[in-house]
């Protein structure tokens, strides 16, 4: 008995004393060029009410209560939020310095307590608006080993923030827009594929030469073009993918290789956006299901259906992409 408590004691330690050793100060900063003036930018962000439109957080939760102070546009104001999925907290106004930066403070109390500092600054290019937008802090003692996690994992909640915000100042401006569908059970089918490795702006560049050339190719052609990735890293935006074409059963043979997916239970959702937003919109699903609970399987295929050709659409926020990531029952 004493040597099992000895053990634990000794394991205790040596944890407090691993933590002791990390710094708990993390930086996160990220830039976009919003088109728009600076007065329209900064009006929206000053604003509190507009957040619930642009939120890389809220739009996993809009359910979430959001209470607003008093003249919550000024210095001293603020907005709370409580959700299930995405805590609790309050953002404050401290300093505003009209059109030019605006400093505020975030406190965090669910799902564990932090308090950090924001900032914003807003640089005028011609008839628009670089934006920047970082946070600065400490972690708790007893999580600062996920410091090494904050920058990645902020950073692309701020990239995908920003995009969004670009769509809310200017409409007409490139943004995406995301939807969250549900869960859909997909059926098997067979596809001729080109088989893809790489890092996703060599996905980028190779999708629309490889959807044309397999399209001219197929005479069974039986669904929409599609991006099948087998193994898939957000973090790194690397993958090990197969860019395809749906065929029937008893298409001729081919020059590609003819495979068969194999369905199952997957979550859906809708982007519509340029194709440069899909690595944002599988982060935003990847942490939608984290956040409410379902289950990945990374065993199985992903699917990036591309429901329309962009050069068809007279605006790229006209294009519709389907993101299926493989979930267990």
């Amino acid at each position: 008995m004493w040597i099992a408590i000895i053990i634990v004691a000794l394991l205790v330690l040596a944890a407090i004393a691993y933590l002791a050793s990390l710094k708990g100060d993390f930086q996160v900063k990220r830039n976009r060029e919003i088109a728009a003036p600076p007065a329209q930018v900064f009006a929206a962000i000053v604003d509190f009410k507009s957040w619930p439109q642009w939120s890389p957080w809220l739009i996993h939760e809009p359910g979430a209560e959001i209470n607003y102070s008093d003249k919550f546009q000024q210095e001293g104001g603020y907005f709370s939020w409580d959700g299930e999925r995405v805590g609790a907290g309050k953002l404050s106004h401290l300093d505003i310095n009209p059109n030019h930066s605006i400093r505020q403070e975030i406190e965090f109390t669910r799902p564990f307590k932090s308090i950090n500092q924001v900032h914003w600054s807003f640089e005028e290019k011609q008839d628009s608006t670089i934006v920047s937008w970082e946070m600065i802090g400490k972690m708790p003692f007893f999580l600062r080993f996920m410091v090494k996690q904050m920058e990645p994992m902020i950073g692309r909640d701020y990239e995908l923030g920003l995009a969004l915000l670009n769509g809310y100042v200017n409409a007409e401006a490139a943004h995406p827009q995301i939807s969250f569908i549900e869960r859909e059970e997909l059926a098997d089918f067979f596809y001729w594929a080109i088989p893809l490795q790489g890092n996703l702006r060599q996905l980028e560049t190779a999708r629309k030469g490889d959807i044309a050339t397999l399209e001219a190719a197929a005479e069974g052609q039986a669904g929409l073009p599609l991006c099948l990735y087998h193994h898939f890293d957000p973090g790194q935006l690397k993958y090990d993918a197969e860019i395809a074409i749906p065929v029937a059963e008893n298409a001729p043979a081919s020059n590609y290789t003819r495979r068969q997916f194999h369905g199952g239970l997957y979550f859906k959702m809708h982007l519509r956006g340029a194709h440069e937003f899909l690595p944002l919109g599988w982060y935003a699903l990847i942490s939608h299901c984290r956040m409410h609970k379902i289950r990945l399987d990374f065993e199985r295929p992903s699917l990036e259906i591309y429901n329309n050709d962009p050069s068809s659409c007279e605006n790229s926020n006209q294009v519709l992409s389907t993101l299926y990531i493989a979930i267990r029952k």
